[in-house]
């Protein structure tokens, strides 16, 4: 009954599966297994190329929705075509009927299958997919996800943030100057960028680890975990690339336009994260997760952060002062890659040419920063 009914709905479509692929089917449908195994296993190759055959199947006007009604009866007359058991489709018919008639995608109908089948990992992956990737990708970042097995895990930004938060708490400790907005500042730290040590290049990319003020420091975390984390587990290693850009624009622009004073701080890896993923939202605006609510608060969010380190850059009563241009770094940086970077799985002309624009632009920008940053040796 389960061959004849695949069948039926891959004849719709013109679709041509072999008999192998269905009995691999098959046996996934009807095995049914322990609790805690089920949990805790991750999804195999063949039933995570199932789901997006049965999706396809079940989307017999290829517009790459299933209409809910559609969909619960589709699964109770082939219950097993989804791998479900009795308990698992009366949680599907469940959830639904919560969704009030509102059409699933393939990313719905991924997160749905997960939840149902108790995958508990692979649900919060795509959870927090949802959140930073535009309806029209989904297809292919879900299907990548179905297959993730944590190789390698998003550990960059979590490891960031708690060695940003451990040695801003042993600087508050070693300089006795407690928890506050302005402070401590570890001149003599060998990781921050300092006007008298300008030959000291690792410099340039350590100070990100380094942050001024509790402010700071709750700012940046929550940016990196909230939006980086996410965006690294949909993009893995491209988030490397972002953040550590970001860190180095910043820090050649504070050294090309205030060489004076001093730089630390994870602004400038937060702020091309925020860049990165507002420019994402404006171009794909209509396609996005609350992209109304979302952009006026990541605007508002930064811009609080902004005005801090304008403030303690210009008005804040200390002799070391820190710069506040690797937070504008960061942000070009985030704009520029975004379209290096993200070119999704079908790029468009407009991608294609972005993309060179932006790598011409880069090159131009790393040009004249150091350019400024020689050209007073040069004179002198």
């Amino acid at each position: 009954m389960l061959f004849q009914s695949l069948s039926q709905f891959e004849d719709q479509n013109h679709h041509k599966i072999d008999d192998q692929q269905y009995i691999h089917i098959i046996r996934i449908g009807s095995f049914k297994m322990d609790d805690k195994w089920r949990e805790a296993a991750p999804v195999n190759d063949i039933e995570a190329s199932s789901w997006i055959r049965i999706f396809r199947a079940f989307d017999t006007d290829h517009d790459g929705l299933i209409q809910c009604e559609e969909m619960q009866k589709t699964i109770r007359d082939s219950t097993y075509s989804f791998g479900f058991d009795h308990y698992e489709l009366q949680k599907m018919s469940l959830y639904l009927e919560m969704r009030e008639g509102k059409p699933v995608d393939f990313a719905d109908f991924c997160y749905l299958m997960s939840k149902c089948k108790g995958y508990r990992l692979r649900e919060y992956l795509f959870k927090a997919a949802l959140t930073v990737t535009p309806r029209n990708q989904r297809i292919h970042v879900f299907s990548e996800l179905q297959r993730y097995k944590c190789v390698p895990p998003p550990l960059f930004l979590i490891l960031v943030s708690i060695v940003q938060l451990a040695l801003y708490l042993y600087y508050v400790i070693d300089s006795s100057e407690g928890v506050w907005l302005s402070g401590p500042i570890p001149t003599l730290s060998p990781l921050i960028v300092s006007p008298f040590h300008l030959s000291e290049l690792w410099r340039m990319v350590t100070y990100c680890i380094i942050n001024v003020g509790i402010f700071h420091v709750i700012f940046n975390i929550i940016i990196q975990l909230a939006i980086g984390v996410p965006l690294e587990l949909v993009h893995t290693w491209r988030i490397y690339i972002l953040y550590l850009m970001g860190v180095l624009f910043g820090s050649l622009l504070s050294l090309a336009l205030d060489p004076t004073v001093f730089l630390c701080g994870g602004a400038s890896g937060s702020f091309a994260i925020i860049a990165s993923h507002l420019t994402t939202i404006v171009t794909n605006f209509r396609e996005m997760e609350s992209a109304t609510v979302r952009l006026p608060l990541l605007i508002i969010f930064g811009a609080l952060d902004y005005a801090l380190a304008v403030y303690q850059r210009f008005f804040a009563l200390r002799i070391d002062k820190v710069s506040m241009y690797g937070h504008i770094g960061g942000l070009v940086a985030g704009i520029l890659f975004t379209f290096i970077l993200f070119r999704g799985s079908k790029p468009s002309r407009f991608y294609t040419v972005s993309f060179w624009v932006c790598l011409v632009l880069s090159g131009f920008y790393i040009a004249i920063c150091i350019a400024l940053i020689a050209a007073p040796n040069m004179l002198h």
